[in-house]
């Protein structure tokens, strides 16, 4: 029987009782070769493989286009508490990786209060000098803890990435 047939033969029985229905069913699926139970443990794979598909995408993220986006965009996130969003403007390596976790420590080591200040607190961009084409210094401070701090961004294929290794390096 081909498929169209088992298909004319579902549509002309509709009224059947559900037992009549149900092999007609499984007649359409049975077609293909797997029984219906199969089909549904495919559906349920492909299902399950899709959302954990979209839930690992690249959160989509302004990329920086400048050092002084790159920088700001990476101060405002740890100002913000959204250490997530901090990490997509970091050169991704392990030390940066490390520099990160331990801003986010200090971040959630305040109290409610303390954190909330930070929230609230503005950049002063003190000043940008450019080392290279590539690379860029940030000279900043908030208006929270008014204490001079010092960024590289370096820019990279996915726009102006925040180097911790020279803030965190004295040496460099």
């Amino acid at each position: 029987m081909l498929v169209k047939d088992a298909l004319i033969i579902f549509k002309i029985n509709i009224n059947a009782p559900r037992c009549q229905l149900n092999k007609l069913i499984h007649l359409n699926f049975s077609i293909i070769g797997l029984p219906l139970h199969m089909i549904k443990k495919i559906f349920t794979l492909i299902f399950a493989s899709v959302c954990l598909l979209s839930c690992q995408q690249q959160p989509d993220f302004e990329i920086a286009t400048s050092p002084l986006d790159g920088g700001r965009y990476f101060i405002e996130s740890c100002l913000q508490g959204e250490f997530k969003k901090a990490k997509f403007y970091l050169i991704s390596d392990s030390a940066n990786q490390g520099h990160l976790e331990q801003i986010s420590k200090n971040y959630y080591r305040l109290d409610k209060e303390g954190r909330q200040q930070l929230r609230q607190a503005s950049i002063q961009i003190n000043e940008i000098s450019a080392i290279d084409s590539s690379n860029s210094v940030i000279y900043y401070e908030n208006s929270f803890e008014k204490l001079a701090h010092k960024l590289k961004v370096i820019q990279t294929k996915d726009g102006w990435k925040v180097d911790l290794k020279y803030t965190y390096t004295p040496e460099l």
